[in-house]
């Protein structure tokens, strides 16, 4: 029963981010068959939803109590941030290389990219490793391992919500 709350929950909070909020929005709708697309601040907004039910959720699957909760989650925050900022540096040097590629660059500034792509990996990697350590520190083994399960199966769960959204939202999941 709770797997398919939650599930109902996720779908609920892809819905709105998808559809820009509308169902609460003051403004008019944009005409039929127009959809807005996602923008920062909509993308940031869906992120934010995600975090509290990945909060929720987490608190729940790990039973953490408040102190727990009072130490693990701003030590999550920051790291997950980092995080975020390394993957999007990576998702632009990636865009970058395509761009020399496309461009025919010299052999030179492609290696000068391939070193700044391997460096981004550096970072997220010790980032990772920073963020196990505090945590294990935080957390018993068992509930470091609980964890680690935990953020498997809720990052294919989004990335499963997200695949079903894009599949609907382009016509083919319609009748």
């Amino acid at each position: 029963m709770q797997k398919h709350l939650f599930a109902m929950a996720l779908a609920l909070i892809m819905a709105l981010g998808l559809s820009g909020g509308r169902l609460f929005a003051q403004t008019a709708p944009p005409p039929q068959g127009e959809e807005r697309p996602m923008d920062r601040e909509r993308a940031e907004e869906l992120r934010k939803r995600v975090e509290l039910i990945w909060m929720w959720k987490l608190t729940e699957e790990l039973d953490l109590t408040e102190e727990e909760g009072a130490k693990v989650f701003p030590l999550l925050r920051q790291y997950e941030e980092k995080k975020r900022e390394l993957r999007e540096e990576n998702r632009r040097l990636v865009r970058e290389l395509q761009q020399m590629i496309a461009d025919k660059a010299s052999e030179g500034d492609l290696k000068k990219a391939i070193k700044a792509l391997e460096e981004n990996d550096r970072k997220r990697n010790k980032v990772q490793k920073e963020g196990s350590d505090k945590l294990a520190k935080v957390l018993s083994v068992e509930k470091q391992a609980r964890y680690i399960v935990f953020q498997e199966h809720f990052r294919r769960e989004i990335h499963g919500l997200i695949q079903k959204a894009r599949h609907k939202e382009g016509g083919q999941g319609r009748p």
